[in-house]
């Protein structure tokens, strides 16, 4: 008898899982972010390209953002500047452009590290050209071929 009810409860466990499952999801978030008011004046000056839209940010990309402005003073000032430099061109770049720029690091990140390296020596080379020449790949249509493309400028560069 103990056997057969011990059977019914698992029974009735794993029966039960998948619908507890469903009915009480666990969900991961980040917790509330400072708004902008509430950052400290280093705070807000690090993080000054971001000023206009800081408030309408998720949580976690704001959160992301407040950890590069922690890193920020221990930065060389190339390293400062490389960061103010990009910081400003994500604020310039539409939802588009943001959404196709973490689609290619996406792709990216995954590539073999030949690819990758590939890619690298590409884009070095494509910096030594003279501007004459970067206009005119830059208008040149791109194929579609397996082997990694050419790099293009990135929006900001193109206007």
């Amino acid at each position: 008898m103990a056997k057969k009810l011990a059977g019914a409860v698992i029974l009735a466990l794993c029966l039960s899982t998948p619908l507890l499952a469903s009915t009480n999801p666990v969900v991961v978030a980040t917790p509330p972010q400072p708004t902008w008011n509430a950052l400290s004046a280093e705070q807000q000056k690090v993080l000054a390209p971001l000023a206009a839209e800081w408030n309408n940010m998720e949580n976690y990309r704001r959160k992301k953002w407040l950890g590069v402005a922690q890193r920020y003073k221990g930065m060389t000032p190339e390293e400062q500047q490389r960061v103010q430099e990009k910081m400003r061109k994500w604020a310039d770049m539409t939802p588009a452009q943001r959404l196709a720029a973490r689609e290619k690091y996406k792709k990216f990140r995954d590539m073999s590290p030949e690819d990758k390296e590939a890619i690298k020596q590409k884009w070095r080379e494509y910096r030594e050209l003279p501007d004459d020449e970067k206009q005119r790949l830059r208008e040149q249509p791109r194929s579609n071929s397996a082997t990694p493309a050419a790099p293009t400028a990135p929006e900001s560069q193109q206007r």
